[in-house]
């Protein structure tokens, strides 16, 4: 087995980050706008347009984690399933703006649009589960903080470019923009393809054939109360993150009391400013962790989001609150890079797709409860301003989780 870490190919695999980072950051941000601002539908509806993907994606990147571990082809494990649903995912997703063009605005193209989105998340689901276990199948366990750092840092180069440049574009221009991530996913899906042997680059080329139960009924009887934990404080950060995610874009467009142009451009700078941050503090956070551990590290990035959260209900001044959002960056790298890597290692080598599963479980899960749930507050409380101390106490929930986790830290020698 070799143990060696090559900076290269995981700059190479950080292409299908970079493009799936890009390509979310849009659709997080303007398919709301879309869905509110083109067919004014309330915020809870939008939420749950905006979940019919996450339900069928939370049975998907599961069952397709424990099916890659269980495929062995002449290209691999995970490429087979990369090199095809990616590619469809990224042709609808550029379709997606042409519905209320091509359509009109009523119920019938109302759901096509729905149609399309939910097809796409699904062709996005079974792509991303096996990208990201591609990490851990290319790098030992003792790299693996600094290696998810890398890709963390190509993924938040999408996101600078996707609130920088295609988000920017897509202000003025949604079909131009949108055929730009899909281009942009074309493009990365080939690098991988070209630039990634799996079957000669892999630490372990073997098909998992000793258990044969679906990683649902894994997930059910999960025995390991640190893995429960930890996937608990995964699934509760990830509630507070996509609440705000779903609704800033929106809260700043239609309620900030400014030019619904001018408020979506300030939100995606100040997302921009936040996928910055996290881009730049993506490879130092994996050291970081590699030095003080990962539990600690995730631990001091809960802290510094729990304090933008006080800081964004507290301050209203454009300056201070881009301060914040530098400090969300630099605290959801410290998160966000070392959670992974601490599930993977409370697995083994041969498992490595099924916990890539148990992690976007959690994660996809916290997709569908968040913004139905962010925006049924919000229809009640008449405000989407409710995000931001919603964010707080759910950072808060998973700092209490995450107390409860022993492990999880690089194992010196695997079987």
């Amino acid at each position: 087995m070799n143990r060696g870490f090559s900076f290269f190919k995981i700059f190479l695999l950080g292409f299908g980050f970079l493009s799936i980072s890009l390509l979310w950051s849009i659709y997080n941000t303007d398919i709301p706008i879309i869905l509110q601002k083109t067919y004014k539908i309330s915020s809870f509806a939008v939420g749950w347009v905006m979940n019919l993907d996450n339900i069928l994606a939370i049975f998907l990147i599961p069952l397709i984690g424990v099916l890659s571990d269980r495929t062995l082809t002449k290209i691999g494990k995970r490429m087979p399933y990369i090199i095809t649903s990616l590619p469809i995912g990224a042709i609808l997703f550029s379709l997606i703006p042409w519905i209320p063009i091509f359509f009109g605005i009523n119920t019938p193209s109302l759901i096509l649009l729905v149609l399309i989105i939910l097809l796409m998340n699904i062709a996005q689901a079974v792509g991303r589960g096996p990208v990201i276990s591609l990490m851990p199948d290319l790098v030992a366990p003792e790299h693996r903080s600094p290696a998810n750092g890398i890709i963390n840092f190509m993924g938040g180069l999408g996101s600078l470019l996707a609130y920088f440049f295609v988000g920017r574009i897509s202000v003025v221009n949604r079909p131009l923009g949108f055929a730009i991530a899909g281009i942009i996913q074309l493009i990365s899906v080939l690098v991988i393809f070209l630039a990634i042997k799996e079957t000669k680059d892999s630490i372990i080329m073997t098909k998992m054939e000793e258990e044969t139960e679906l990683s649902f009924k894994k997930l059910i009887n999960i025995k390991d109360k640190n893995l429960i934990f930890l996937l608990l404080a995964i699934f509760f950060w990830f509630i507070g993150f996509n609440a705000v995610e779903t609704f800033y874009s929106v809260y700043m467009a239609l309620e900030k009391g400014i030019d619904p142009t001018l408020g979506e451009s300030i939100s995606k700078i100040n997302l921009g400013i936040l996928a910055l941050t996290f881009m730049i503090f993506s490879i130092p956070s994996g050291f970081i962790a590699k030095k003080i551990g990962r539990k600690r590290t995730i631990m001091i990035g809960l802290l510094g989001m729990i304090l933008a959260f006080i800081g964004l209900i507290i301050f209203e001044s454009l300056f201070i609150t881009r301060i914040i959002f530098i400090l969300g960056g630099i605290s959801w790298a410290l998160i966000n890079i070392n959670s992974l890597p601490m599930v993977l290692d409370l697995g083994n080598l041969k498992s490595q797709g099924t916990h890539t599963g148990f992690y976007y479980f959690s994660s996809q899960l916290a997709s569908i409860v968040a913004p139905p749930f962010a925006g049924f507050l919000a229809d009640l409380l008449k405000t989407r301003f409710v995000i931001f101390p919603l964010g707080g106490v759910f950072f808060t929930l998973s700092l209490l989780m995450l107390l409860q986790v022993q492990g999880g830290e690089p194992k010196k020698e695997e079987e």
